[in-house]
């Protein structure tokens, strides 16, 4: 396989879900999780945000990684706002990968849902990655039988696996 992109779910993989972004923004607070900004520092290939929000679109992420400091990685953001649907539904991955311009084995999906991101990422094609730690357990997770493509501890091993994925030394 050879990454030319990753995507990162948002809720409790690049954000502390339990917290409302659009509250965070007016308190300029951060709520990163762990490993967020080596990950994104050391991954090689363009990265996307793909989001089950309720009331946050694009824009409002946008402006969360800007005062993050995150968003010169952060090239392309899908959320099910946006989408008019939600992860694991196929027009959210249709919108998703057609904003990114790349088919679905182009693309690495990292989440920490089995029932949303791994669940949907599978139904479409899509390579995807488990995070395993329970420090990205999310209240909204529910039992699913999906298992990914690959499963990593946390995000500080995304870097080495897209390079491996790559060919590259790590």
């Amino acid at each position: 396989m050879h990454v030319k992109a990753v995507a990162l779910d948002f809720g409790h993989t690049v954000i502390d879900e339990r917290v409302n972004v659009l509250t965070v923004l007016e308190h300029r607070q951060e709520h990163l999780m762990p490993g967020v900004r080596d990950a994104l520092a050391g991954v090689s290939v363009p990265i996307a945000i793909w989001a089950n929000t309720r009331v946050a679109n694009a824009a409002d992420l946008r402006r969360w990684l800007d005062r993050a400091g995150l968003s010169d990685r952060v090239r392309w953001i899908v959320t099910s706002i946006d989408a008019g649907a939600r992860k694991p539904a196929r027009e959210f991955f249709d919108r998703a990968l057609g904003a990114m311009q790349m088919a679905a084995a182009d693309v690495l999906f990292v989440g920490n849902q089995r029932n949303t991101d791994i669940a949907g990422g599978n139904a479409f094609g899509v390579p995807t990655v488990y995070l395993t730690d329970a420090i990205y357990r999310s209240p909204d997770d529910a039992p699913c039988a999906s298992e990914p493509t690959f499963t990593i501890p946390t995000l500080s091993d995304l870097p080495s696996l897209v390079a491996r994925l790559n060919g590259r030394p790590t």
